[in-house]
């Protein structure tokens, strides 16, 4: 890429392309971080466009449009689905449901998926490769001070 403002090119991605790999990537943070903007800033395409696989499975678009709506409210957003853009072939994303202090349930749902992505996924394609932690500037922490 050339600039901060660029999505990679096919250039790029021609490593993962030409091998038909998978890299598998969490983007894990608190409600409102501004997941969605990134994964939409990345792929050079919005929500809209995307497919969201489960169990292996590409979802009907009428149930995948019901996600991508619910998807914006925190909650309602199943870690272990797979959001797969046309326009980066190569990149599976799981969107976590938004992480917040002090949620014990939220936090075992990331630690089993993690754990499952990781030690237990025999194939390379089905390992979770990046954690993409995108933190506030100015969170709650910055105006105590």
């Amino acid at each position: 890429m050339n600039s901060d403002t660029e999505t990679p090119s096919e250039d790029d991605l021609s490593f993962w392309n030409d091998r038909h790999l998978k890299f598998r990537v969490l983007i894990l943070g608190r409600a409102n971080a501004g997941k969605t903007t990134i994964l939409e800033r990345l792929t050079g395409a919005v929500m809209d466009e995307a497919d969201v696989w489960r169990d292996g499975k590409i979802l009907p678009g009428q149930v995948r449009q019901l996600l991508k709506q619910f998807n914006y409210h925190r909650g309602l957003h199943n870690i272990d689905d797979e959001i797969r853009f046309h326009s980066r072939p190569g990149f599976v994303f799981h969107n976590s449901c938004g992480v917040e202090a002090g949620s014990a349930t939220e936090l075992s749902t990331v630690q089993r998926f993690v754990h499952e992505r990781s030690m237990a996924a025999t194939d390379l394609r089905d390992q979770l490769h990046a954690i993409w932690y995108p933190c506030c500037r100015f969170g709650h922490a910055t105006w105590i001070f």
